[in-house]
C-alpha cells in the first residue's frame, strides 16, 4: 500500500503546472519571406509588397471575465523586433493593442501597411469538464491582424 502512494506524490505538482499551462495565454507572429509576394499587386497602395504579417494574441477567462493569462507583444528598441511573452492575470487581447503592434512593426522594417483585415473568436469549454460545469466556467479569446507591407522605398516620388 506504501508504494502505491509514493508515485502519487508529484500528481499535485504535475496538475498544477498543466493548470497553468492551460490558462496562459500566447500571442503569435507569422511573417511571409521576401519574394513570396513577387508579382502580386497591392490594391490601394503604392509600390511593390515586400511581405504579408499576421499577428494574434489569445487570453484565458474564468467566467469570460476574470483575465487569467493572455498574450502580449513587446517591441525591443534596442533590436527593433517584436517579443511575445505572457501576461498573467492581465487582458492583452484587444484590436488597439493590435494595432499599435502592427504599426511599430511596419516602422521598424521601414513599411507602410496595406490591406489590413482583423480577425476574432471566442471559444467556450462548455463541453469539456465534468457534466460540463467545470467547462462552463472557462472561455478563451483570440484576435488578430492580417496586413500586407509595402516598403516605403519603393513607393514613386511625386
Amino acid at each position: 500500500m506504501m508504494r502505491s502512494k509514493k508515485w502519487m506524490k508529484p500528481v499535485p505538482w504535475m496538475l498544477a503546472a498543466a493548470a497553468v499551462a492551460a490558462c496562459s495565454g500566447c500571442a503569435t507572429i507569422s511573417s511571409s519571406g521576401n519574394g513570396r509576394l513577387d508579382g502580386i499587386a497591392v490594391k490601394g497602395a503604392e509600390g511593390a509588397p515586400s511581405s504579408h504579417v499576421c499577428l494574434s494574441t489569445t487570453g484565458e477567462y474564468l467566467l469570460w471575465t476574470i483575465p487569467l493569462g493572455s498574450g502580449r507583444f513587446h517591441w525591443n528598441e534596442q533590436t527593433k523586433e517584436l517579443e511575445t511573452q505572457t501576461a498573467w492575470f492581465s487582458d492583452c487581447v484587444g484590436i488597439a493593442e493590435l494595432q499599435d503592434v502592427l504599426l511599430k512593426y511596419a516602422d521598424g522594417r521601414d513599411c507602410d501597411v496595406a490591406d489590413v483585415m482583423f480577425f476574432d473568436s471566442d471559444t467556450s469549454y462548455a463541453g469539456v469538464g465534468y457534466e460540463g460545469i467545470l467547462g462552463a466556467l472557462f472561455g478563451s479569446s483570440q484576435i488578430g491582424v492580417s496586413a500586407v507591407l509595402v516598403p516605403r522605398a519603393n513607393r514613386t516620388q511625386r
